[in-house]
């Protein structure tokens, strides 16, 4: 460590535990690296605690450096079921609460009313690139003087996919196509930007680091609800294109290729790209999340251990948002595992989850299998007891469970969960990918699979979850199994002294603090 004048870092997510998480990991590495880093970390109120939780594990007992991470709320609590609500406070708040910052006046909590003390007005801002108007607000206090770094937390390949150009497989100048299409129609924005969003004609894309799909495999899914993603991605093209450069919670372990493609890609716009993943906890696989409120859990995991013995336990989660439109399918998934003697945790965390009454006594009545509104993520996959993820395939969650050598079953639904499913499957080799469970757009010709259609009905569904299920447990599955705890070890590497991501994150540290 140096002893140098104290530089203060700003970081913002956008209110998602899933930006929020890794970007705490981020904050804890940056003031372990250096003794003169102080930072102000925003986070809305009803994550305040959360994020508290994260920040102080990955310290030691008594350590000083946590004292250098100022964690404060800047708006007011809302129901945080109600996401663009929470969104919404925490960007009118902005403007005031960096203005004061960047005037080097004290500012206050608003969830704990503590009041921190003047601080040297921050020197960089990681700012998450879907808060185009914090950045503008940023900008208009700041100029240029202040550099912005896009604060990125999903895989290189569906950046790439999204917002890069059509040259490297992305979809190009959508805010230019969709300008143009509103012009030539007369028709909104909105209704216009989802129509070219989800736009398919069955090209085949090809994405660096990707196996081959065709353009409507990036939206296997009917979801189970809307949300106009195609305004979110203008917004986002127009911060990437204004600020000075990117932070992506990737690793080279992970996709080396499509993160070279994206320093390609920004290389020509000379900005510098910053690959500071994976973002887990030091010590990853020996530590654990687990409290008093998730004991029953515990206990749960513990009995399977002793009944089923290691790595028998499917753990079930499709995040905090997205949930099967076809509550069948999870029906027959259930159905399955109670048929094949498998031990379980389904995860619900979703609004839009439905589980029946009768399902749920069934479960119960098992001993096989448990179900909770809320889950111990990590935790989870770091138990003995746990031997696969049954996941939508957020980036997230993908690199927990690699992170600690557990294989994945696939079940992606849109964002960047098919191409994280393509890549697991395909090219790494650490998990597997349902198909018959696509619906929507899903239910075209497989590329990977020479053309066949997904038959579209729970008898299909059921035969190949079965079929996935006794495959875990063959040479195909141990094979899985040993891919995954290869890229265990590497990411556990990727910080140690010399590591990729170590070596990154001094880069950024010298050029900034």
């Amino acid at each position: 460590m140096t002893s140098s004048p104290m530089s203060h870092v700003l970081m913002v997510s956008i209110p998602a535990w899933g930006h929020l998480r890794p970007l705490c990991v981020l904050a804890a590495r940056l003031v372990s690296e250096r003794d003169n880093v102080l930072i102000t970390f925003l986070t809305p109120p009803n994550m305040f605690q959360k994020s508290r939780s994260e920040i102080d594990r990955q310290f030691g007992s008594g350590s000083p450096a946590i004292k250098r991470i100022r964690l404060l709320s800047i708006s007011q609590f809302t129901d945080p079921k109600d996401l663009m609500a929470v969104f919404g406070l925490l960007v009118q708040a902005y403007p005031g609460a960096y203005e004061t910052l960047a005037q080097g006046k004290s500012i206050t909590c608003s969830t704990t009313g503590t009041s921190f003390d003047p601080a040297p007005a921050p020197v960089v801002v990681i700012l998450d690139f879907f808060l185009l108007e914090s950045l503008k607000a940023t900008r208009a206090l700041s100029g240029r003087s202040v550099p912005i770094i896009s604060w990125i937390t999903g895989s290189a390949s569906s950046f790439i996919r999204f917002w890069g150009p059509e040259s490297r497989g992305g979809m190009g100048d959508l805010p230019g196509k969709i300008d143009a299409e509103v012009a030539r129609t007369n028709k909104s924005p909105v209704e216009v930007g989802e129509k070219l969003l989800k736009h398919a004609n069955g090209s085949v894309v090809k994405l660096p680091g990707l196996p081959p799909m065709y353009d409507y495999e990036f939206h296997p899914q009917k979801l189970a609800f809307e949300i106009p993603m195609s305004m979110i991605l203008i917004a986002a093209h127009e911060f990437l294109a204004d600020s000075d450069g990117i932070m992506i919670a990737s690793a080279d372990a992970y996709e080396r290729e499509s993160l070279d493609a994206v320093r390609a890609w920004f290389g020509e716009m000379q900005k510098p790209v910053y690959v500071v993943g994976p973002l887990l906890p030091a010590g990853y696989a020996a530590q654990s999340d687990v409290n008093e409120w998730n004991a029953n859990i515990a206990d749960f995991l513990s009995n399977m251990l002793e009944k089923h013995g290691r790595r028998s336990v499917l753990f079930i989660s499709f995040g905090t948002v997205f949930w099967p439109a076809t509550p069948e399918y999870v029906e027959e998934l259930i159905e399955a595992l109670l048929e094949k003697n498998v031990p379980f945790i389904l995860a619900h965390a979703s609004p839009f989850a439905r589980i029946s009454a009768e399902l749920s006594d069934k479960v119960k009545a098992s001993g096989l299998g448990m179900l909770t509104p809320w889950s111990p993520q990590q935790f989870i996959l770091n138990h003995p007891a746990t031997g696969w993820f049954l996941t939508h395939g957020g980036h997230g969650g993908v690199t927990e469970s690699l992170g600690s050598g557990i294989p994945l079953i696939c079940w992606p639904f849109d964002a960047d969960q098919p191409a994280a499913a393509a890549h697991v499957s395909q090219n790494l080799k650490a998990g597997f990918e349902l198909i018959e469970v696509r619906t929507g757009l899903g239910l075209n010709p497989v590329y990977r699979l020479g053309g066949e259609v997904p038959k579209g009905n729970r008898e299909a569904v059921g035969a190949e979850i079965r079929r996935v299920l006794d495959a875990c447990r063959g040479p195909e599955g141990e094979e899985l199994r040993r891919n995954a705890e290869r890229l265990k070890g590497e990411f556990a590497a990727a910080w140690e002294e010399g590591g990729p991501a170590k070596a990154t994150l001094r880069g950024f540290l010298e050029k900034y603090v």
